[in-house]
Parts: C-alpha cells; sequence; structure tokens
C-alpha cells in the first residue's frame, strides 16, 4: 500500500496504519546493496569540506520535516564555527506537499525562486523526472565518487535518487523497519519473542492475546510488505510489477490477518490512535521503520519501558527480516549561485559520521552512511525501549534492508491506487482489480510518453 510519508502520517497517524501514501522509503530479498562493513575507521568529526570561500554566502534550504529543519540548523551553527564564518544558511520549514510543488515549478521555471538545498521525498522524487529527464538537481554522481562517499553509502537507498546511471541526492536514513512491541504484555504472557521467526510464528502467538477489544496489529502496509517479499511496485527495469501475482497474494495476507487469523484491524484517526496504543489496544507495531521509535516516544511518554523493538518475522526460512518505509534526499538545486558551498555543506552534515550520529540522537533516522554506523553513540541504552540497545536492532537487520526501485511514475501510481485502499479493506473491491486497474492506467500513461 502507499505509504504515508513522515509528515502525512502525523496528520493522520492510525487511520490505516498499514495505509501508505507516497513515500516519506521489501520479503525475502537479497541484500541488495545493504550494508557492509565500513572500509575504514569511523571519524570522530565532520569530513573535512574543500577550502572554505572567502566571500559571505547565504544558502536557502527547504525541507518539509521539522526535525530535519533543527538538525540542519545546528549543523550549519557548527559549520559556520568551523569551516566558514561567512556562511549562512536560512531553513524553510514548509508543508509537505507544499513544498515538493513549489520546488518543482520552481525548477521547471529553470531555477526562478528555488533554493539552493532541498529535502526531496523518494515517494516525489520520480516526479522530478518526467519529460526531459533532467530534474533541476546537480549531478553527484563524480563528486560522491571523487569524494570517496560512494562506498560510504547504502546503495540500495541511493538508488532512490538516481536515474539512468546519475545520482541527485544523498539519502537521510536507512529505514530499516522493525516490530515495536509491548514487551510488559508479550513477554509478560510467557512468549520468547527470539522464537518468532517466521510469521506463521508470529500469528500463532498473537492469537491468543486477542480479543474484540485488543489486537496485535493495524493493517500492514502492502508496498513494504511486498519489499519484504521481494518484489515492489516497479522492477529493476523501470516495469509496471503492481498487479504482478506476489502483489495480489501479499495484499491478501495482510488482509487475511485481519479477517482469517482475526489478529489486526484498522487503527483509529488522528489522536485517537496514540490513546489506542496507551490503552494496550494494538500490541505491537510490525514492518514500522527506524524513525517511528520517536513517534511512540514523543505520543505516548507514560509507555517508557513497556516496548521494546525487535527484528520482523520472515515470510520463509532464510527471507529478509526487515524492509524499508519512507525516505529523503538532501539536493543540491543546479541553477543555484553557491553549488560548491551548498556541496561543502553537504560533506560537513550528511557526509561525515558526527553529522549522521547527531541526526540519529535527535531524530532516530538510522544512519546510511556507514562508517557511521558503530559509532558507541548510536548504541547507548534507550530506556524508553526497556533499556534495550535499539541501535543495535536497527544494525543487525541492516544489511537486509531490501531495495525500492523508483520511477518517474511512483507518484502517479501512488495518486491512483491512495483512492482505493479504503475500498480494499471495506472489501468493496478485491486486490486483483484494484491493482489490474491502476497497472493499466500507469502503463498506459508511461506509453503516451514513450517510457513504456
Amino acid at each position: 500500500m502507499q505509504k504515508f510519508s513522515r509528515r502525512e502520517f502525523l496528520k493522520i497517524a492510525g487511520v490505516a496504519a498499514g495505509v501508505s501514501v507516497v513515500a516519506a522509503c521489501t520479503p525475502p530479498p537479497a541484500p541488495a546493496g545493504g550494508p557492509a562493513p565500513a572500509a575504514e575507521p569511523a571519524q570522530e568529526q565532520p569530513a573535512e569540506a574543500p577550502q572554505a570561500a572567502a566571500a559571505p554566502v547565504k544558502l536557502e534550504l527547504w525541507t518539509f520535516v521539522n526535525t530535519h529543519a533543527r538538525w540542519f540548523r545546528s549543523m550549519a551553527e557548527d559549520y559556520i564555527k568551523e569551516k566558514n564564518p561567512n556562511f549562512e544558511l536560512n531553513v524553510s520549514e514548509i508543508a509537505y506537499g507544499d513544498m515538493h510543488d513549489k520546488t518543482q515549478i520552481a525548477l521547471q521555471a529553470g531555477g526562478v525562486g528555488a533554493p539552493d538545498l532541498v529535502d526531496i521525498e523518494q515517494g516525489r522524487f520520480g516526479g522530478f523526472l518526467r519529460g526531459t529527464g533532467d530534474p533541476g538537481l546537480v549531478d553527484l554522481t563524480d563528486l560522491l565518487k571523487e569524494g570517496g562517499y560512494m562506498d560510504q553509502l547504502v546503495a540500495a537507498r541511493e538508488a532512490l535518487y538516481t536515474y539512468k546511471g546519475k545520482t541527485y541526492g544523498v539519502e537521510h536514513a536507512l529505514t530499516p523497519c522493525v516490530v515495536y512491541y509491548r514487551s510488559d504484555i508479550i513477554e509478560g504472557a510467557g512468549i520468547d519473542v527470539s522464537t518468532l521467526k517466521t510469521w506463521d510464528d508470529w500469528i500463532a502467538a498473537m492469537k491468543p492475546l486477542c480479543n474484540d477489544d485488543v489486537v496485535a496489529c493495524t493493517i500492514l502496509n502492502h508496498d513494504s510488505q511486498l519489499r519484504q517479499a521481494g518484489a515492489d511496485w516497479f522492477d529493476a527495469d523501470g516495469n509496471v510489477t503492481l498487479d504482478s501475482d506476489l502483489s495480489i497474494e501479499i495484499m491478501q495476507w495482510i488482509l487475511d490477518l485481519r479477517d482469517v487469523h482475526k489478529i489486526s484491524r484498522q487503527g483509529p484517526p488522528g489522536d485517537a490512535w496514540w490513546t489506542a496504543l496507551k490503552e494496550g489496544k494494538f500490541l505491537s507495531l510490525p514492518g514500522y521503520a527506524d524513525w517511528y521509535a520517536g513517534f511512540v516516544k514523543d505520543n505516548v511518554p507514560d509507555g517508557a519501558g513497556k516496548w521494546k523493538a525487535m527484528p520482523m518475522p520472515v515470510y520463509k526460512e532464510g527471507g529478509s527480516n526487515t524492509t524499508c518505509w519512507g525516505g529523503t534526499g538532501s539536493c543540491i538545486v543546479k541553477y543555484s549561485k553557491y553549488v560548491d558551498e551548498a556541496w561543502n555543506f553537504m560533506q560537513y552534515s550528511m557526509l561525515s559520521v558526527e553529522g549522521n550520529v547527531r541526526r540519529y540522537l535527535e531524530t532516530h533516522l538510522w544512519p546510511p552512511f556507514i562508517p557511521a554506523m558503530n559509532d558507541p553513540r548510536l548504541h547507548a541504552p534507550d530506556e524508553y525501549y526497556s533499556g534495550q540497545d535499539l541501535g543495535q536492532v536497527f544494525a543487525d537487520v541492516a544489511p537486509n534492508v531490501p531495495p525500492q526501485y523508483q520511477s518517474p511514475y511512483r507518484s502517479e501510481m501512488g495518486s491512483l491506487i491512495s483512492p482505493l485502499w479504503q475500498d480494499i479493506y471495506d472489501g468493496k473491491i478485491t486486490p486483483k482489480d484494484a491493482f489490474t486497474d491502476v497497472a493499466k492506467k500507469v502503463r498506459d500513461i508511461m506509453q503516451e510518453e514513450g517510457a513504456a
């Protein structure tokens, strides 16, 4: 199902904690470019950027995420102290839809009114590639290679911002997905979660804990669960695969958790969702990403010491124990007067151990920057999560994070499938009919534009 971005999820959290609307970021998939051991020791300070420009420069950065905005401002303060006292960064936080629309219009107009740096959410990135295929962003490929960064970034995540061999963005987060669960209730019932290796194991363990009032989970996200199964809405060559047999099978399995196994239901809207979590109406959050750990902390403060995290159960033995949900790339606008300084700041913030560690500590975004993954600051016990080393849970599944294939038509597909999710949940349309209809429409659009 189409993923809600982190921003959109805050508005409608719980309406269908399994609905996904765009991406914000996949089943027995191969690791596909997952993290490997760092090629060099983790740095304790931000990476050295090239010599700072002498003339005063003022850069504009747009983002739609509050935590990103705070982190960027913090990094800019230290960049000014350590690298360039003549540097100034104005960070504008703009609503998700407005920011992407405004950015796209500015870039199509040759950069008029565009920022110097911009966060583009992976679900919207494909839309920037429509038409000429030139997104109006700096091609970072050679810069990343020359700086030695390409091998330090998780390839599967960079693929979201890569088109025809050109990489236009640096990912903020690996977005590994785990199962957050009420340890006080589940472990309190005598269940050893380490034995829940497969989804069948998990279903069997959850059933005795569920009743008319309490369920194991909400309706799960289709697209992330499909990636866990080894596929996606598009394949690596850009072909539409939403209507594949596997895609339909995964959606039916999601519905069966509710209709056959009686362990899931759609969550309530808005603040009622957090109230339901507080009251123990939903015992776990399967397939939720790293960033959701902070959401639970912020919105269910009295849950401290009652929650833990575990790897996702696998569909079949040998399959992936994680998936991915969300993702946002930091990009440089090619029309900027200060491309060099923007690249210097990107190295300092996005491509340094210090920057990645600080971002995790502030946002729970597990770094896609491999040298930062073993930093001890990422592995401190988290008192909210019962003293667990939450970072280690993310690190353990990180090598198995599956690829998410980008397409100029992914946003189009999201717009077409979004209105159908509720009808699918309500049984008004079958997954096969819904997916077949949307897939045909996207293929027709691609053919009309010469992309099929």
